[in-house]
């Protein structure tokens, strides 16, 4: 995926370089008591990268929200995964448990009455 990035990039540079060979004319921009001068190539480029970083700005909170999230979302897993390492611990305790207590069935266990005082 990384490769597929560098490439984009690379055609993006490109033809970046091929637009500002091409609009070399000079312009000047007026805007309130500023005044700026320069060459097409140069301040259509520069509006590109001011409204990217202004989109880039509107999409920092979901960014930061999502991070917050999957932090969240983290912590939560690796309690759940501690819950159920416990919960195969007992299960193994007791199935070992039964299996001991399967091996001798002639031993009468303290809580199990004896046989002549049922109801």
């Amino acid at each position: 995926m990384a490769t597929l990035y560098l490439i984009l990039a690379l055609v993006i540079a490109i033809v970046a370089v091929i637009f500002a060979l091409q609009n070399t004319g000079h312009i000047t921009i007026v805007f309130f008591a500023w005044k700026v001068g320069g060459s097409l190539s140069l301040v259509l480029l520069v509006t590109l990268a001011i409204g990217v970083l202004i989109g880039l700005l509107f999409l920092m909170p979901t960014y930061f929200k999502n991070s917050f999230q999957v932090s969240g979302h983290r912590k939560r897993i690796g309690a759940l995964e501690k819950e159920l390492d416990e919960h195969k611990q007992t299960v193994a305790t007791m199935t070992a448990e039964k299996e001991k207590l399967a091996k001798a069935p002639g031993e009468i266990s303290a809580s199990t009455p004896p046989a002549g005082r049922q109801k």
